[in-house]
C-alpha cells in the first residue's frame, strides 16, 4: 500500500507543470508496490531516498506501507 502524506502532495504540486517529470516520478513511485528496495534507491536516515527522473522521492517504509513523505526537484 503506498500512501502519500500531505507534506509530499504539496512539495509534488510545485511540479504540476512538469507533465513527463511526473509522469516519470509516478510511475516510479507506483513500482514502489512492487519492489519498495529499487537498486537505484538508498538508505538516508529513516527514510529511503529514490531518483525518479528529475525527482527526489523521499519515502518511508513501515510494514506493508509505503508512504511518500516528500518529492524535490534535483538540479544536475
Amino acid at each position: 500500500m503506498i500512501e502519500w502524506s500531505p507534506r509530499a502532495i504539496t512539495t509534488a504540486s510545485r511540479f504540476l507543470s512538469d507533465k513527463p517529470g511526473l509522469t516519470a516520478m509516478v510511475e516510479a513511485v507506483d513500482a514502489l508496490a512492487a519492489d519498495p528496495y529499487p537498486a537505484q534507491s538508498f538508505r538516508w536516515g529513516d527514510t529511503r531516498r529514490l531518483r525518479a527522473g528529475p525527482y527526489r522521492v523521499m519515502y518511508v517504509i513501515e510494514g506493508g506501507r509505503i508512504t511518500i513523505d516528500r518529492v524535490d526537484r534535483v538540479f544536475d
